[in-house]
């Protein structure tokens, strides 16, 4: 009895030992996420510990990985802008720092980072005026531990207008931490449409915001177009608005680390904008685009006379697609990728846009085949369906509407009433002058048969079937 009463004992004094070091060295006060420590007015500097932190089953799991023995911030009331967090971690502690956006219960991801080898992290996130909660943990091999971390907002570093853009456009970077944004400078004239291209680096988000001649501060004025994760747009300065524009290129892409990008701007081309270079039917187009450069797209224009069918065919590099669009600017059709766009189209005016994409760059060549639609009907002796006596001959009259010439396939079939329809014989006629095709058959047997054409089709006349003429001859 003695071993068993002094391992009780032991127990006792080990489990007294462990409450009485939890009690010395006590939980964080905010510890739970209810009781989240303030973050007061910007800048603000606070420090922290996981030590004596505990994990809770309803801590959200971040892009950054597991935290354990989480401690929790809170942010309200701060104004609008882009803030930036720079932790140091103390210690053998290797640490998470997540920032949610809160909505009632919910907790929404807004962007985290790891601390390096040396302790430090850092992030920025935009500020919407609304409430964040920032959680503060150790990654799950690591030691608990003290730290601090320093909140601020970022104004912009740059000042309108900016160095004036160079006509072959620039390349330069910018950093969500270090260097949040680049401002260059564009002159344009009123009544003079100038396209602009920013083309952010492959996996990252740079934004685009073009700011009025006038513009003395970025922060209380606001930009007369903006593109959200880089891309091509085309601008027109209207009466009075002419002058020294300025494009202000910010960082988007939460990540840490430079994110390099290619901005350019220049005055539209007669392939940029409408009316666009005429496409003739029967006709090959060829030009060069470069969705990182500023001839990111061709536009050209054709009319179509009668309801025709319409092929448009690119050859070109992967990352390219066509849109068809009608005269009032409503996207028709489109392809991604190289190939051939068909599309029935009735008489109007149509243009076609060729645009690269995702990076792509060549030459291309466009080729368009507009042919009129066709109808194909048949009849035997006049009528749709004929009754003949046996030795009689049929005159099959296969007419195509708007083809003055083509071929056509036409095939008879006989019917037996115990297997149903056969097929019996082909013949393959030519479309005269008149658009009409004639061919005089005798049936060799009584009873029922019938008749189809298929019209082949022209460079100018689309393909087309008819339906059946039937032909009885009794016995």
């Amino acid at each position: 009895m003695r071993a068993p009463l002094r391992l009780l004992g032991l127990m006792f004094v080990a489990g007294t030992l462990a409450a009485s070091t939890t009690a010395a060295t006590g939980a964080p006060p905010n510890d739970d996420r209810a009781n989240a420590t303030g973050i007061g007015s910007l800048p603000a500097t606070l420090s922290g510990t996981t030590i004596g932190a505990t994990d809770d089953t309803r801590d959200p799991r971040t892009d950054c990985g597991r935290a354990h023995d989480t401690v929790w911030y809170r942010l309200s009331g701060a104004e609008a802008g882009r803030l930036v967090l720079r932790f140091q971690a103390f210690g053998d502690l290797d640490a998470i720092v997540a920032v949610f956006r809160t909505a009632r219960s919910r907790l929404i991801p807004v962007t985290c980072t790891a601390t390096d080898q040396n302790g430090r992290g850092a992030l920025s996130f935009p500020n919407a005026g609304e409430s964040y909660l920032v959680l503060v943990g150790r990654e799950r091999d690591s030691d608990d531990g003290k730290f601090r971390f320093t909140l601020f907002r970022q104004e912009p570093t740059s000042k309108p207008p900016g160095p004036r853009l160079p006509a072959r456009g620039v390349s330069s970077w910018v950093d969500p931490i270090t260097d949040f944004d680049d401002a260059w400078s564009f002159t344009m004239r009123p009544g003079v449409a100038y396209r602009m291209n920013l083309s952010p680096a492959r996996g990252r988000c740079v934004t685009l915001s073009l700011f009025g001649p006038r513009t003395r501060s970025f922060s209380a004025a606001a930009p007369v177009h903006v593109v959200p994760c880089g891309g091509y747009f085309a601008y027109t300065p209207g009466p009075g608005a002419g002058g020294r524009y300025t494009l202000l290129v910010t960082a988007t892409d939460q990540r840490p680390g430079r994110q390099r990008y290619h901005l350019q701007a220049a005055v539209e081309g007669p392939d940029d904008m409408s009316p666009g270079l005429p496409l003739p039917n029967l006709g090959t187009r060829t030009g060069t685009l470069s969705a990182t450069r500023i001839d990111v797209v061709d536009l050209y224009r054709f009319r179509v006379e009668n309801r025709s069918e319409v092929v448009l065919t690119l050859r070109a590099f992967a990352a390219s697609r066509l849109v068809l669009l009608n005269e009032n600017g409503r996207v028709l059709s489109s392809s991604d990728g190289p190939g051939a766009l068909t599309a029935t189209l009735g008489r109007g005016l149509f243009y076609v846009a060729v645009r690269a994409t995702g990076g792509g760059h060549g030459r291309y060549r466009l080729s368009l085949l507009e042919r009129r639609l066709t109808t194909t009907t048949i009849l035997a002796n006049g009528l749709r369906s004929a009754i003949v006596s046996p030795g009689s001959s049929v005159a099959i009259d296969v007419a195509v509407n708007f083809s003055p010439a083509g071929r056509i396939r036409l095939q008879i079939d006989r019917f037996d009433p115990l297997t149903g329809w056969h097929f019996y014989r082909l013949f393959r006629l030519q479309v005269g002058g008149s658009g009409h095709a004639v061919l005089s058959w005798r049936p060799p047997a009584i009873g029922h048969w019938r008749a189809h054409a298929s019209f082949f089709g022209t460079r100018t006349a689309s393909p087309s079937e008819s339906g059946t003429a039937r032909i009885v001859v009794e016995g």
